[in-house]
């Protein structure tokens, strides 16, 4: 038998241990090494000014623990490959570490280990070379027919994937231009397999065993590709590629070298990243930049910190809604009711979001206006602006500015900083995902100012009509048009709204609620949302307009609703106590349980004398339903008035001049 050998390795190696993969001849495969002795090995023979080309290391692969700092030797593997490292990259986080590059030349054994430290030499013997077929005739139609056979479900394979994909029609070349005798381990090393299948692949020294067990390792994976394309039938031709191998990043100074790592994953994302962006209806501009960058994706090796920062701009850019948009609903009447139902009076502010849906019907390319509900705290101004949204058919986001002081927040970061994202903006749109929203911007008078810039500055091109079709995010670095979006900003006062950003929006004023209004949104919406948040149902409890009234008068004193809302709260649990109490009792309490209890109703029935007991149910004892809340109930459960009513005061103190 003869046999041409073009690599010759020395006879004593310096080994790599690695336990991350299988190294193969005719491959490449990138691996990391922060053990004590392969970081010896890499500073010794690797970075001290000997060409990288020249050092030829033996990878010996399934080390057990190959991370341990042990004084002992861990038991080897005695077969190995030796390789040339292409490339050494160096880190110190989150430890000190390299990644190399390293691509195999050909099998060896271990003879003997001929030394342990600082890293381990061992004497080898090489095993592997390009092998002629023998010259003895069964034994050379025995691997005539097994090289046939081989080859013919190698080309099977490369041929059902998407021969455009650059990979794939580079490894249909290396099947006619390589030796028949490397086929198996470079198809064993990009096809998916298992470490221990590749593990058997690299002890098999025969090429006759090697093709016998490469072979159904190829009819696996094509069973595998048939079953794949049946279910994905109704996907374009770019999803059906390369799934089952890895992709040819380098083809070194040996013929059909490979790069084995587990990048595929990724690449199949990537690929679906950049068919989404084909299929984008994003502006020309930012069409541009999106091609340019996943081109440079394409580039970056995965250990690249500049990756993931790439990528996720790449998902943002697709995930955005660029002519996405919701159907305005324009029926002024059915808005009409739509307020109305939702909130009591503010007439003026109901007003101006019919006079915007009157003139959308008129002018469907209406820009957005940007109102300012100005107001005291508790009337509802935020619940306004997501009964406009409701109102429009559109999506609601809200923004809460209150004590923001950084301009980045609002216009996004430059991707040139670490951690770098959106601005508020910008994360809105693709929370929501049109392009039209209704956007709250929550407490524009509390932002703030630092270093890091005005943000009230930032907002102005934001909230300018003329201006914000063509916003730039510091982030995205495009222009994105946010003409389409209704900006509703609120505020408790304009008095710290810079004059600027004032004079861009619509203000209108939100006043405080009289007290009839108060009564009656108390009994429209308050009191039917504490009941069913406790539970309790009209039937079991009642309170009468004067009760209300009290509420308002004794115990609150604000302009909007919300202490009035807390008051009905109170209420609601103190009678949710005694309803729970009476369903476990069957008899009345008795007097002193009473007096223990929450405080007897019946005591203060009797120490104010009323004319008849029997209007007002005891609410110490299980309840006749529905309980009545009025004034005396009110103490029991509210405590004392905590305001009295200046104009009662005042006439009694002059009625008690007038006896004088």
């Amino acid at each position: 038998m003869s046999s041409v050998s073009p690599i010759q390795i020395p006879g004593r190696l310096p080994l790599l241990l690695t336990n991350e993969g299988v190294l193969l001849p005719g491959s490449t495969m990138r691996t990391s090494v922060d053990s004590a002795r392969n970081l010896q090995l890499v500073r010794s023979r690797l970075l001290k000014g000997t060409s990288l080309q020249s050092t030829i290391l033996g990878v010996i692969p399934n080390t057990p623990d190959p991370a341990s700092d042990a004084q002992d030797l861990p038991p080897l593997h005695r077969i190995g490959t030796a390789a040339l490292a292409v490339q050494v990259v160096g880190s110190n986080w989150p430890k000190p570490h390299y990644t190399l590059l390293i691509t195999g030349l050909c099998r060896f054994q271990i003879v003997q280990v001929l030394k342990e430290k600082p890293y381990p030499v061992a004497e080898v013997e090489q095993l592997d070379r390009l092998e002629e077929f023998p010259n003895t005739c069964k034994t050379r139609e025995e691997l005539g027919e097994l090289s046939e056979q081989f080859y013919k479900y190698a080309v099977q394979l490369v041929e059902m994937l998407d021969m455009s994909v650059p990979a794939v029609a580079k490894l249909r070349r290396l099947l006619d231009s390589l030796p028949r005798e490397a086929l198996p381990d470079i198809l064993t090393s990009i096809i998916r397999t298992s470490n221990k299948e590749k593990l058997q692949i690299l002890d098999a020294v025969s090429l006759e065993e090697r093709f016998k067990m490469t072979i159904p390792l190829l009819v696996r994976q094509i069973e595998g590709l048939k079953l794949l394309q049946k279910t994905r039938k109704h996907k374009q031709d770019d999803d059906k590629r390369v799934i089952a191998i890895r992709p040819i990043r380098r083809i070194t100074h040996i013929p059909g070298a490979l790069e084995d790592d587990d990048e595929d994953e990724d690449n199949d994302d990537i690929v679906m990243l950049e068919r989404k962006i084909r299929t984008s209806s994003m502006p020309e501009q930012a069409h541009k930049v999106c091609v340019k960058e996943i081109k440079r994706l394409k580039k970056m090796p995965q250990s690249m910190p500049e990756y993931a920062l790439t990528r996720n701009y790449l998902e943002l850019m697709v995930e955005l809604p660029w002519n996405k948009s919701t159907t305005d609903r324009l029926d002024i009447r059915a808005a009409r009711i739509l307020l109305d139902n939702d909130h009591y009076a503010m007439e003026k502010l109901k007003k101006r979001v019919l006079e915007y849906l009157a003139v959308r019907q008129l002018k469907n390319n209406l820009k957005g206006p940007i109102l300012c509900f100005v107001g005291p705290p508790g009337v509802g101004k935020t619940s306004v602006g997501r009964s406009v949204a409701k109102t429009l058919g559109r999506e609601f986001h809200r923004i809460a500015l209150g004590g923001v002081c950084d301009q980045s927040d609002i216009r996004g970061h430059r991707r040139t900083y670490v951690g770098s994202m959106p601005g508020r903006i910008i994360n809105g749109l693709k929370t929501v995902g049109v392009n039209n929203p209704v956007f709250l911007l929550d407490e524009v008078d509390k932002l703030g100012k630092s270093l890091q810039g005005d943000p009230a500055a930032a907002l102005l091109e934001v909230l300018d009509p003329e201006q914000n079709h063509n916003f730039t995010d510091h982030y995205l670095n495009v222009a994105f048009d946010l003409s389409q979006v209704l900006f509703i900003a609120t505020a408790n006062t304009t008095a710290t709204i810079p004059p600027a950003l004032l004079d861009r929006m619509e203000i209108i004023q939100v006043p405080g609620y009289t007290q009839e209004e108060k009564i009656e949104i108390a009994h429209r919406h308050l009191i039917p949302k504490q009941l069913e948040q406790h539970g309790l149902t009209p039937q079991q409890i009642q309170i009468p307009q004067v009760t209300t009234l009290d509420i308002i008068t004794r115990y609150t004193r604000e302009a909007g609703v919300r202490s009035l809302d807390r008051k009905f709260g109170a209420i609601c649990r103190a009678v949710a106590v005694k309803v729970a109490e009476g369903q476990h009792k069957e008899a009345k309490l008795d007097r002193s349980d009473v007096a223990e209890g929450e405080g007897c109703r019946e005591q203060i029935l009797e120490d104010a004398k009323p004319e008849s007991v029997s209007d007002t149910p005891d609410l110490a004892l299980p309840p006749e339903m529905p309980i009545l809340i009025d004034f005396h109930a009110l103490k029991d459960i509210l405590g004392p008035p905590m305001y009295e009513m200046e104009v009662i005061v005042l006439i009694s103190l002059l009625m008690a001049s007038s006896l004088l």
